[in-house]
């Protein structure tokens, strides 16, 4: 596309994010500047978007609006404290969470980056601490949306989930810390679920199962840390769990259960009944990206790494997909 001598329409700019490196947003603003220095009167669209994972509470607020607050809750691998921002839109008596910011890779030191001895604990605490702020009527919050995907975590959310009423209980009957590396000591599951005043829903950044070749751990666990030994050990401890929860009712055996997040997907699912949004309905609808990729004649796209995993419903092959069935030409800013 020489933008010197075409006279180009519209350009819709619509990159997801380089994950540890720039937002979508950020992107975004990168590449005005850059086609501008070429042909300063571009007719462009400008829409980052999210598909569930890093940068996803920026492109909310570029949406939707609302302020950032922030609550005090552990890292996933020890009980520091951090301050991990929420985005309060209170007109609408909503939250948005991005789980990267909860238990993202961008939040673990590389020396910790071992899924089998990180937990989803702070998840649970964060929606505890929003929960009694909605009690003591300091913010109204009838729903959270929860963007899943870019977690450091593969622990199938039972850290989240023991924070909210569930317990793992060993052969002996003992209570088993919620961690990977003692999951294959499981015999029983207990839930006493807590009930929030408040629904929560969430977007996706693959459309993966749980289990299996093609599930949470053998699909990302090597991008997290996990060696082939522990990513088997992952698949096969995630089967036990949810055969567990089957025989003792806890979950309903005709859903099919995310593996987003390292299966916090599939943790809200059973916990909460969570409806899960694709990252297609998010970026097509939720964000009206359908509806500007009709008015452009080109479709500028991308994200840090595109790969096959890209297909999986991440936001840009979301876009690449959608635009080909529009006939509009694509152009990818990659990192790789």
């Amino acid at each position: 596309m020489n933008l010197k001598n075409e006279i180009v329409k519209t350009i819709l700019i619509a990159p997801d994010s380089f994950k540890e490196c720039a937002s979508s947003v950020e992107t975004a603003r990168l590449i005005i500047k850059a086609l501008k220095k070429y042909k300063p009167d571009l007719n462009l669209i400008v829409k980052p978007i999210s598909d569930g994972g890093d940068g996803f509470l920026e492109v909310c607020r570029y949406y939707f609006g609302g302020d950032i607050i922030k609550y005090k809750i552990t890292t996933p691998y020890d009980d520091s404290l951090f301050e991990c921002p929420v985005l309060y839109n209170s007109g609408r008596k909503k939250i948005f969470i991005e789980s990267a910011d909860v238990l993202g890779l961008k939040i673990l030191p590389q020396q910790f980056r071992k899924p089998m001895q990180l937990s989803s604990k702070g998840m649970g605490e964060l929606l505890l601490q929003i929960n009694e702020g909605v009690n003591k009527e300091k913010i109204m919050v009838d729903d959270i949306v929860i963007g899943i995907g870019g977690t450091g975590t593969i622990d199938l959310g039972l850290g989240m989930c023991s924070q909210l009423g569930l317990s793992l209980i060993d052969v002996e009957g003992n209570a088993l810390d919620p961690m990977p590396n003692n999951y294959r000591e499981i015999h029983n599951i207990q839930i006493d679920k807590i009930h929030f005043q408040f629904s929560i829903e969430c977007v996706v950044d693959v459309n993966n199962p749980l289990i299996g070749t093609k599930g949470a751990a053998h699909s990302f666990g090597s991008q997290k840390g996990a060696s082939e030994n522990e990513i088997q050990e992952i698949d096969n401890s995630f089967g036990k769990v949810i055969n567990i929860l089957k025989n003792n009712i806890l979950v309903d055996s005709s859903i099919r259960l995310s593996g987003a997040g390292g299966g916090l997907a599939a943790a809200f699912q059973f916990m909460f009944n969570s409806p899960l949004i694709s990252s297609q309905d998010f970026i097509l609808s939720h964000l009206g990206l359908s509806r500007y990729i009709g008015e452009s004649d080109y479709i500028l796209t991308g994200e840090g790494v595109f790969d096959i995993q890209t297909f999986m419903g991440k936001g840009a092959g979301v876009l690449v997909r959608q635009a080909l069935a529009n006939n509009r030409e694509v152009f990818l800013v990659c990192g790789s």
